[in-house]
């Protein structure tokens, strides 16, 4: 997976060589406003016979997510990413997953990588349990011949526990279903570089707790995680480093999970000052 342009470049080599498996570079991402509003063709023709000049050399309004961010992550390093909504968290890891170039900065990684964002990715709600675990077992594990993924696939079914229903559409689904079938799917196989995203979401708690095991021998087989998750029981258990986000900056990097956490919490409070993490 590469990006290409002068902006920002990722690079992906084996994962038996030397380094990181991820560093971040100086990185910066903003979103464009306007183009995010979605302007219709009368909006767009209204404005420009208004103003001319301006709907063709006006600036367009830009939000910054992301400034200046900079880490490295190296094999055995499960990493929490903390922060409030809003704070370019789950933007960040689009950029290192290649979803989304960054205007400036790199991104180097080396080996596989696999993403999980949501327990809706991928899916194709006329098509039955089964044919939609297959088509999503064909995206996230490429590398597998034929025969090695039917028999992941059909071992992520069994753990499912969605009997019947794997031949019903997945429109029937509800929420909780929906996550049973895409959670057993995602954990069947460790990677390099793992990306978990609040993949909880929907799950219900008895599913959750029998999840819980798996997902743990996936993070620890893999070579490294980065995880972001607002249950600080569960960041505890799983991190043995947290990366805190605030106001677009980094502002916390280190192997004390527990005091990432307090400053998180300690934005709520307001208790946080600009350079005193």
């Amino acid at each position: 997976m590469q990006f290409i342009g002068n902006a920002e470049k990722m690079t992906s080599t084996t994962i038996s060589e030397s380094g990181p498996i991820l560093k971040v570079s100086h990185l910066y991402l903003s979103f464009d406003l306007d183009l995010q509003r979605g302007h219709t063709i009368r909006d767009v023709f209204v404005n420009l016979l208004s103003n001319p000049l301006q709907s063709v050399l006006g600036r367009q309004e830009v939000h910054p997510v992301l400034e200046d961010i900079c880490f490295e992550l190296n094999v055995g390093e499960k990493v929490a990413l903390i922060g409030e909504n809003g704070s370019g968290k789950t933007s960040l890891c689009r950029c290192v997953a290649g979803m989304i170039k960054p205007q400036q900065g790199t991104i180097t990684r080396r080996g596989d990588i696999q993403a999980i964002f949501s327990t809706a990715s991928a899916i194709h709600f006329p098509l039955t349990g089964r044919e939609n675990a297959y088509l999503l077992g064909e995206l996230i594990f490429p590398h597998l011949a034929k025969s090695e993924l039917t028999e992941v696939i059909e071992e992520a079914l069994e753990f499912s526990e969605l009997g019947k229903f794997l031949e019903a559409p997945f429109y029937t689904y509800s929420r909780g279903m929906q996550a049973r079938l895409f959670l057993s799917v995602v954990t069947a196989q460790p990677t390099e570089l793992l990306i978990l995203d609040e993949v909880y979401d929907g799950a219900d708690e008895f599913f959750q707790v029998k999840m819980q095991d798996r997902m743990n021998k996936v993070i620890e087989k893999s070579g490294a995680v980065l995880f972001i998750s607002h249950n600080a029981e569960l960041v505890s258990e799983v991190c043995n480093r947290a990366i805190v986000l605030n106001d677009k900056k980094v502002i916390y990097d280190g192997r004390n999970v527990g005091k990432g956490l307090a400053l998180y919490k300690s934005l709520h409070s307001g208790g946080y000052k600009t350079g005193h993490p």
